[in-house]
């Protein structure tokens, strides 16, 4: 038998490992270039989410895609062999679609537990979901807010959802969804990999509007409403950390070029008005008994005399506390606090 490829043999060969000139090509190039807008536009999600959840948790959190390759449970176990949960991010409005974060429920622990003021060493429970689903809906808004500034077209999502994720029966069938590889890092507690599912319908969409966007970009005339990358730097000086973390995200973080970013995140939030009152007790009456209400009906609440009353924010029980008079003014004297853990149930 000859060793000498024939031609036909030659043609097949490079026809299977797509080489030719025809569509299998074509559609390989196209897919690359659909990948290379997921990363870049999914480089923004982890750079939004990095700030944020450092900002929560008062430590450096940083996120970095490393791949966007075809979904499969091989390559989803490869990267993430433990028991995994996957946090559904709804878009709503500039693209329609939902894509899911796959991590690991050690991760999720590791994230929950220092948003609860814990070291981060706490063992995975129920509640973990309540905590890690308000810091990735935190995350989603901000990278929405700077999708909407990229493109100078409105982005809006939905609450997003946090489920248990069999490889088994994902969330959608991984050979309709792209994977977005990423490592993420956590200020002393090393790092981690998650990886995002990107269904094909979004990745298109995602695509297009990329596309467009570098097509008006380098177009004439162009006056698309937005940051520019210069006014998004500056505006990361602000909403990141600084190099090497920080101990306290209230202090100054020098900025490069000698500036000095004086005011973070939270400086931000601190002349908000909240609504705060105090709750004596509660019951439960009939329309009957509400009716028959008369100056000198005594209405028994569920509270016994002596115990603490609450303290409520936003209709939130933060603190607990003992009446007191002051300048013939009710007051209380606050008692006690609310534990993290019993303010992440109270989110639900």
């Amino acid at each position: 038998m000859s060793d000498i490829l024939s031609q036909d043999q030659i043609d097949a060969l490079l026809n299977s490992q797509g080489f030719n000139d025809g569509g299998d090509g074509e559609q390989a190039a196209d897919q690359e270039k659909v990948r290379a807008a997921l990363l870049k536009t999914f480089g923004l999600f982890f750079e939004q989410a990095g700030n944020v959840i450092s900002t929560v948790l008062n430590k450096k959190v940083a996120f970095h895609a490393e791949q966007c390759v075809q979904a499969s449970p091989a390559a989803i176990q490869e990267k993430l062999p433990s028991v995994l949960l996957a946090v559904k991010f709804p878009l709503t409005s500039g693209v329609e679609g939902a894509f899911f974060l796959v991590i690991q429920k050690t991760n999720v622990a590791v994230l929950s537990d220092l948003m609860m003021m814990g070291d981060g060493t706490a063992e995975y429970t129920e509640d973990h979901k309540d905590a890690v689903g308000e810091l990735f809906n935190q995350a989603v808004g901000a990278f929405t807010n700077a999708l909407s500034s990229e493109w100078g077209d409105a982005v809006a999502s939905g609450a997003v959802e946090v489920t248990e994720f069999d490889i088994d029966h994902p969330p959608a069938p991984l050979e309709t969804n792209e994977l977005i590889l990423a490592v993420q890092t956590v200020e002393g507690r090393g790092e981690s990999n998650i990886a995002l599912l990107v269904p094909r319908e979004l990745s298109a969409q995602l695509a297009e509007k990329m596309k467009s966007l570098s097509a008006s970009d380098n177009g004439p005339g162009n006056d698309r409403i937005g940051l520019n990358t210069a006014e998004l730097d500056d505006l990361s000086k602000v909403t990141s950390f600084a190099e090497g973390g920080a101990d306290d995200f209230r202090e100054a973080i020098p900025a490069p070029g000698g500036s000095l970013a004086s005011r973070q995140n939270i400086d931000m939030l601190l002349d908000i008005d909240l609504d705060v009152c105090i709750e004596l007790g509660k019951t439960m009456l009939s329309i009957k008994r509400i009716l028959d209400l008369a100056p000198g009906s005594i209405v028994e609440l569920d509270r016994m005399a002596g115990e603490p009353v609450d303290l409520m924010v936003n209709d939130k029980v933060v603190a607990k506390g003992e009446v007191v008079v002051i300048d013939e003014n009710f007051g209380i004297r606050i008692v006690s606090l609310v534990s993290p853990e019993e303010r992440i149930r109270s989110l639900r």
